[in-house]
């Protein structure tokens, strides 16, 4: 039989899938799209596709979003997704489906029920063997941390539905921590403010498209854009300019949260572990490490070097592939779960 190994990424924002030989060959938003009819559901679309339904959809079309702050939340539609993806990706000289073997990302802490549900939804979709990693783990294999030696680093990833935190060291986590602060948590306090400042309301993709085309932790930033929504009062279809100065607050506060949390991971490591943070500094990786002036922000907080990972949405995935072909390597960290 023939045989397929990838890696997986299961975003709240992302799913990604990377495979052995061929690098990353998808990258879709986490959403499913079905056609409700009769209380029996078909999936109608997922990706982009479904993304784009999403507001815009008829009554028996109804959008899912399956992973919620970086958990799977709804079994069923994940598995329905991941079946899908994975189609996508399956090339064409294949006559009979392959066996397919995947390390997968998993939020760091889970439970054996978590592990459990992940497992049945991933052999749902089609996956005949498991290995699961936590994620911050993958993401600083990705951004080439030594983590099999005795200081492999501090690193954090800002996702689209938490941030990680963790200090890594001889295949294992010394000491870390998830918050439920990320990508998506951003997008709804931006719907907010343009909400309550210009009495608008916009759509999450407009949202989003703010936050990854003019966000910024520079103080008087001068990009702009704009965006359409409908007025509050009149109802009327209105187009709304943002400037990212007057954003700045909005999206600051968020990260100020984030890096208060990496202080107070630093502030529990031992003195060895400190000294070795003092030394070599912090990565950040993630999707939410693209915003501009996060590196400077964070240095003038912590007086630590920081450093912003350069394919930092793609840590967690290129981790994976990583993995996939060092099996000594992945052997090692499985037993240190």
């Amino acid at each position: 039989m023939a045989k397929m190994d990838i890696a997986l990424d299961l975003g709240t924002s992302f799913t990604s899938i990377f495979v052995s030989g061929n690098g990353i060959v998808l990258r879709e938003p986490s959403v499913i799209a079905y056609f409700d009819g009769g209380g029996r559901r078909r999936t109608r679309a997922v990706g982009f596709e479904a993304y784009n339904m999403i507001g815009k959809a008829p009554e028996k079309t109804k959008t899912v979003c399956p992973i919620i702050d970086g958990v799977i939340k709804d079994p069923d539609a994940c598995a329905d997704m991941l079946n899908e993806f994975i189609s996508k990706i399956l090339p064409e000289s294949y006559i009979i489906k392959p066996k397919i073997n995947c390390i997968v990302g998993v939020p760091t802490g889970i439970t054996v029920e978590e592990r459990e549900m992940y497992e049945g939804v991933l052999m749902r979709a089609g996956v005949d063997e498991i290995s699961m990693v936590s994620s911050v783990m993958l993401a600083a294999i990705g951004v080439d941390m030594p983590v099999s030696s005795d200081f492999g680093g501090m690193i954090v990833t800002i996702g689209g539905g938490s941030t990680d935190i963790a200090v890594v060291s001889l295949c294992g986590i010394v000491t870390g921590c998830a918050i439920n602060i990320g990508g998506d948590m951003i997008d709804r306090a931006l719907m907010d403010f343009m909400s309550g400042l210009y009495r608008i309301d916009v759509g999450r993709s407009s949202a989003r498209s703010l936050k990854e085309n003019i966000c910024s932790l520079i103080r008087n930033d001068c990009a702009t854009a704009t965006v359409s929504g409908i007025d509050i009062e009149t109802h009327n279809i209105r187009t709304q300019a943002a400037s990212a100065d007057q954003l700045y607050n909005v999206v600051f506060d968020y990260y100020k949260n984030i890096v208060d949390a990496v202080e107070s991971i630093i502030n529990t490591c031992s003195p060895a572990v400190a000294s070795e943070i003092q030394r070599h500094g912090i990565t950040v990786a993630g999707g939410g490490a693209k915003i501009p002036g996060l590196a400077k922000m964070m240095k003038a907080i912590l007086n630590l070097d920081i450093h912003v990972s350069k394919e930092a949405q793609y840590a967690t995935v290129l981790g994976g592939g990583k993995l996939l072909s060092d099996p000594y390597l992945l052997e090692d960290i499985l037993a240190h779960i």
